[in-house]
């Protein structure tokens, strides 16, 4: 299967909202959510502009009380045969919303005395074995919690058929960081605990998921298998230009982490399953008390900033609107779905689409809060007399994304406030309390020091992962801060794709393909393969596992001779359509068009358009008063100009999602 968008996690569900939304203030008193009222507020979404041209398909759920009050689909399920999406019949992929139902088998287990929460999972597992730097124990709440201090452990094979036993075995990862320490979404360890469903239950995966969840629920049209019946009714996935998609493969074929199958319909019925408190109903999978656990913010930077629960986190705390809420999204290439729930209000939504091209889910999401549980409260106060910037000083640094190097936070002090530059913007934080702060949004921003009180981990406005404050790289000899490329050179070394010391860089010295590669996908965050090597010449070399992930992934090839030629200095064109190849693949990103100047070969357009397009260069190019670029394409890319278009690759990802 395609990665389950690493290197983008980022990106993908920051994009801004697409539609206007309706201002909160004006919106003080909220409307009744009556079935015909929530129908037309739907209709009316949809109807939209903005909505309707980046919409493939789409179903939305809306329950509340224990009723559906809306479960209906929009647009096409197949744009060719103008198929409508159906909430009833057509299938989609939830993805990690998978992650919930996983949890939920986990809970179930837990109720019934066969698992232990608390309990190292390495007791659950003679015959596998998780290697532990730490000393601590790994738990079942670790992993539901996305705590388990992960690395990124192997990469599968991609030419492989792997049972979920298998797959547990070959791609294990190493637990570097404390378990519990710092948040850190990981798929591994949902897949390792549909694992660990198996090893109690003594069924597989996919059995225990029918038995106990879809039967019991009457989900008859979900599964975590891709069978003839769900191939027959699954929609087509569309990329970001709402082309035909290819519709992935699940590895392993019953992935606990991302590879569910299910309609409208039947998500109505596990919403209202997470909802309902009468167990007269026949809809109980949980008792109340584990549902209650499962939402509960077990994991958080700080006590006023909701974080994660059991299977469901709180991504999004300035749509809330001051309500409890909590959510989980599932994304892949073509699919993209989130569940809401709003316990206190009896309350579940769930909205999925088959494209790539924009976010719905955010835009509708907040319109929706707006109508129906309008802002509620006052906002935050803040420290007074406000601190002054030695007392900030502390909180100085660059915090990095632990799931996504490419996403990195610097933040300065002033009097009265701390400066914050992001790939989402710049954004200027006040103090509330000792560790969290508030931008200008109302958008919380919470800090968490190390045992001796420094300031180590920083959570802001990006779902998936704390960032951490890396220890200060030491300078290269030959790269000054006030060398043209410093900035570019010492963002790729916080980020760890170039190794800093004291020795030196040699910025204007050639870069080879192995060295390009290497930096490209490390940047990435695939897992490194372990595949022998597809080319004769790359056996033994220092990038050779890069190399080979390069071309498992599909963005480097050989030549016709079966070489590879790492030490070959690579061209500028070459680079700009490795770049391309990842952004297209990974993030479905769309061509771009530039006023591009000087001979290149006709298998480069499309890569250096999109690198000139996106301005993914340094001071070694230059635009002419009429706009049009001469990137040089035939020369040898040098080091500091590599590191020039990695690093504002980084910071443009959001600009390449949204686009």
């Amino acid at each position: 299967m395609k990665k389950m968008i690493p290197f983008i996690l980022a990106a993908v569900l920051l994009v801004p909202s697409v539609v206007a939304a309706a201002d909160p203030e004006k919106n003080a008193s909220p409307v009744n959510l009556g079935k015909a009222e929530i129908e037309a507020f739907a209709n009316t979404f949809f109807q939209q502009k903005e909505v309707k041209d980046q919409l493939a398909g789409a179903v939305l759920v809306v329950v509340k009380n224990g009723q559906v009050m809306l479960n209906k689909g929009y647009g096409y399920a197949d744009i060719d045969s103008q198929k409508p999406f159906d909430s009833g019949n057509t299938v989609f992929r939830v993805a990690s919303v998978s992650k919930l139902f996983t949890a939920v088998g986990i809970m179930q287990l837990a109720e019934k005395g066969k698992l232990d929460l608390d309990k190292d999972v390495q007791a659950y597992l003679p015959d596998v074995q998780i290697p532990n730097k730490t000393g601590g124990p790994l738990t079942l709440k670790h992993l539901m919690t996305h705590t388990g201090g992960f690395d990124a452990g192997t990469a599968e094979d991609p030419q492989k058929t792997y049972s979920l036993r298998d797959f547990i075995k070959e791609t294990v990862p190493t637990v570097i960081t404390k378990p519990g320490e710092v948040f850190n979404y990981n798929n591994y360890g949902y897949d390792l605990q549909g694992y660990i469903i198996e090893k109690v239950s003594g069924l597989p995966f996919e059995e225990y998921m029918r038995k106990n969840l879809f039967a019991p629920l009457g989900m008859n049209n979900s599964d975590f298998i891709f069978t003839d019946k769900v191939k027959k009714a699954i929609a087509t996935p569309y990329d970001s230009s709402l082309k035909q998609a290819q519709q992935i493969v699940n590895v392993p074929a019953n992935r606990p982490a991302g590879g569910m199958f299910s309609t409208g319909a039947d998500m109505a019925k596990f919403l209202m399953a997470m909802l309902n408190d009468d167990p007269a109903s026949g809809h109980r999978i949980l008792t109340e008390a584990s549902i209650r656990a499962m939402e509960h913010n077990s994991v958080t930077i700080h006590p006023k900033i909701p974080g994660a629960g059991y299977g469901l986190e709180s991504n999004y705390t300035q749509y809330y609107n001051g309500y409890n809420v909590v959510e989980k999204g599932g994304d892949l290439p073509g699919f993209h779905s989130n569940i809401w729930l709003l316990p206190d209000e009896k309350t579940g939504v769930f909205l999925a689409s088959n494209s790539d091209k924009g976010n719905l889910r955010l835009s509708f999401f907040e319109q929706f809060m707006n109508r129906y549980f309008p802002k509620k409260g006052k906002g935050p106060t803040f420290v007074q007399p406000e601190p002054t910037k030695q007392q900030l000083l502390r909180f100085e640094g660059t915090y990095r994304d632990l799931r996504s190097p490419g996403w990195s936070y610097d933040i300065s002090a002033v009097d009265g406030a701390l400066i914050v530059k992001a790939p989402s913007g710049n954004h200027t934080l006040r103090q509330a309390e000792d560790l969290l702060f508030y931008d200008e949004e109302g958008v919380a921003a919470g800090f968490k020091p190390d045992a001796d009180g420094n300031i180590l981990y920083f959570a802001y406005n990006k779902p998936g992962s704390w960032s951490v404050k890396p220890p200060e790289m030491p300078k290269f000899q030959d790269v000054p801060d006030d060398h043209p490329y410093a900035e570019y050179i010492y963002e790729l070394v916080q980020s760890g794709a170039i190794q800093g010391g004291s020795g030196r860089f040699e910025p204007d010295k050639p870069i080879t393909r192995g060295q390009f590669l290497a930096m490209l996908v490390h940047l990435s965050t695939y897992p490194l393969s372990q595949k022998p090597s597809s080319f004769a010449d790359t056996k033994g070399n220092q990038y050779e596992a890069y190399i080979q992930t390069a071309y498992e992934i599909g963005i480097a090839n050989g030549f016709t001779n079966g070489m590879f030629n790492p030490d070959q200095p690579v061209t500028r064109e070459e680079a700009a359509t490795l770049v391309w190849r990842l952004v297209k693949i990974v993030l479905s990103a769309a061509p771009v068009q530039s006023d591009l100047k000087g001979p290149y070969s006709s298998w480069a357009a499309e890569g250096l358009q999109f690198v000139v397009g996106k301005q993914l260069f340094g001071p070694d190019v230059q635009t002419s008063s009429a706009g049009s670029v001469d990137y040089r394409p035939k020369d040898i890319m040098l080091k500091q100009e590599a590191a020039a278009l990695l690093s504002q690759l980084l910071k443009s990802i959001r600009q390449i999602e949204n686009n």
